[in-house]
């Protein structure tokens, strides 16, 4: 890792105005907003803990980057459009290891310091020499060699490896790419594992977005717009019509309801589809992707995925996997635990751009067949594994059954009654329990528990999703695993040679290469089954436009429309009031 020593900056600090002295900003020019679904909460936490690389801290994910934080980049990835913002351009070098990347002249903080590569070289060098305590501090370590500043509007950055596609995940994706760029001049000087980032009489928390942070408690968080914003002062961008962004708690789905419908918030937690047509029968300016049912939500990249530890007794039996796979009925949890709102996946595959490789595996996918619930596969695969039925009804071996305790987290309860069902119905001792995605995760990443969860990255290509199914995501026995959603401890030398040559490369359904490693990634997951893919995660997002119009949604695509995802800002700087 190189680190340069650069010149100390010596800077006049803007302080924030007294939260005592909040400007009056009526309800028509203010945009409320909640929490993501897997975060409900009847208070907010860490209310005076803004260091945004702490692990824990979300007020970047949840409110931050809706105003406050800006990315060097966003991608619209409905169509896959990269759009520059304090960025204008990168570009890779011929053997794709190295990005060279200007940044827009003009761009400043909100205490008046301009933003230079100087900020970007510090913050990188800053994750890497504190890993593995701060956020993506391990990826970084592992991924990054250097960043050499140039000038201040350039720099480059030197990747340990070939990968075409790193910069733009990390730096420009408009998706959960959480990676906000830090003052230098001020942190610096600080010890950025205790420093809390907040202090409002020097202007704390910093950013370059066209708001700042006006006031943070339990109850609520409060971004005033800043006319002095950069990009209202180059030209760059207007001023957004929005002048206050409201951050408040919500406890659940139906307080969600109850709140929309009396126009009390404009967008947030997602809704049950039953919830969304309720609430949209008692106030009809609400909205979602689509202008109709049943499917009203928009595709996230993500799958509903059955997690089952490959390492453990039973589940470590490809037969016993696959038939756990024939005893779900994909069709029966989407038409009615989603109330036909979402559709039946069986591989890790969305609706987004990467859907154009599904022609080039279905033959593949034909082979296997896994959407086939089917009681007579489930007793051969079984059987052919030497076991038997107990009294009970019970597929056991060796004198112990095959249980199966699904832990699911609030947001997919709809499903939890459906698999229960279908696992007991096909000889499997299977017990629903709902639980915090919190408790939840940390048991699925001990290898403790089976989990129905999302697997999420099919965007833009397969690999992205399959990576995960690398064995370096996965653990020894009892020990944490390092993967994100590599809750299934898969690990093969075969699946991880064409990952490792899959990462090097451009994707393109063109690439003859690419797509014989695609074809060779698909055929060992439907044999081997790691885990097993249910439904295409598909949020009914919700946005109300009593008060703002120029939500996105299937006639203006112009950004995704999740509010945990960087690109959300791209929003706030589209919304037009009503009146």
């Amino acid at each position: 890792m190189v680190v340069e020593k650069e010149k100390e900056v010596v800077v006049e600090v803007t302080p924030t105005p007294d939260p005592g002295a909040l400007k009056d900003v009526p309800r028509n020019r203010t945009v409320v907003f909640t929490h993501w679904s897997g975060s409900y909460r009847t208070q907010h936490d860490n209310v005076e803990n803004f260091n945004w690389w702490l692990p824990g801290n979300s007020h970047a994910r949840h409110a931050s980057e809706k105003g406050l934080i800006e990315h060097l980049f966003y991608t619209n990835l409905n169509d896959g459009s990269i759009v520059p913002w304090m960025g204008e351009s990168y570009q890779y070098n011929d053997t794709l290891d190295e990005i060279d990347v200007k940044i827009r002249e003009g761009v400043k903080w909100s205490d008046g310091v301009p933003f230079t590569a100087h900020d970007f070289k510090f913050t990188i060098d800053m994750v890497i020499e504190n890993a593995p305590d701060m956020n993506r501090s391990t990826l970084f370590a592992d991924k990054i060699e250097s960043v050499t500043v140039h000038d201040d509007l350039n720099f480059t950055m030197k990747l340990t490896r070939p990968d075409p596609r790193f910069f733009q995940e990390q730096f420009g994706f408009g998706h959960e790419n959480h990676v906000p760029i830090v003052p230098k001049h001020v942190w610096e000087n600080v010890d950025p594992l205790t420093f809390n980032n907040y202090d409002p009489a020097k202007g704390w928390p910093l950013g370059t977005g066209a708001f700042r942070l006006a006031l943070s408690t339990p109850e609520v968080q409060l971004y005033d717009r800043r006319d002095d914003w950069w990009g209202a002062e180059t030209g760059f961008h207007p001023l957004p019509k929005v002048e206050r962004l409201k951050y408040i708690p919500i406890a659940n789905d139906d307080i969600a309801g109850q709140l929309y419908i009396n126009n009390q918030t404009d967008a947030g937690v997602p809704l049950l589809k039953g919830t969304f047509e309720a609430a949209k029968s008692f106030n009809d300016d609400l909205r979602s992707w689509n202008f109709e049912g049943p499917v009203w939500g928009a595709a996230d990249g993500c799958n509903f995925v059955l997690i089952l530890n490959n390492q453990k007794k039973h589940f470590s039996d490809v037969n016993v996997r696959w038939a756990i796979n024939h005893a779900i009925d994909r069709n029966e949890i989407a038409g009615l635990a989603y109330e036909g709102g979402v559709p039946p996946v069986v591989v890790p595959i969305s609706s987004y751009g990467v859907k154009q490789y599904l022609p080039l595996v279905q033959d593949i996918i034909d082979k296997y067949n896994p959407n086939d619930p089917d009681p007579a596969k489930v007793e051969a695969r079984m059987s052919d594994s030497g076991y038997s039925k107990d009294s009970e009804g019970f597929w056991t071996k060796d004198g112990e059954r095959v249980e199966i305790t699904l832990e699911i987290p609030s947001w997919l309860r709809p499903q939890g009654p459906f698999l229960e069902k279908q696992l007991q119905e096909g000889g499997f001792d299977a017990v629903f329990k709902q639980g915090e995605p919190a408790t939840i995760g940390d048991r699925l990443r001990l290898g403790e528990t089976e989990v129905v969860w999302v697997q999420c990255g099919s965007i833009t290509e397969p690999y992205t999703t399959f990576r995960s199914y690398h064995s370096k995501n996965s653990g020894p026995p009892g020990e944490r695993y390092m993967g994100a959603v590599q809750g299934g401890r898969y690990e093969n030398a075969e699946m991880d040679a064409i990952l490792d040559e899959m990462e090097g490369m451009l994707h393109s359904p063109d690439d003859p290469r690419y797509v014989e490693l695609t074809r060779q990634a698909f055929e060992l997951f439907l044999r081997d089954m790691p885990v097993i893919h249910i439904a295409e995660e598909l949020h009914v997002i919700v946005h109300n436009t009593r008060y703002w119009e120029g939500w996105p949604g299937v006639e203006d695509p112009y950004a995704a429309p999740y509010p945990p995802w960087t690109g959300w800002y791209l929003i706030t700087m589209n919304l037009e009031p009503t009146e």
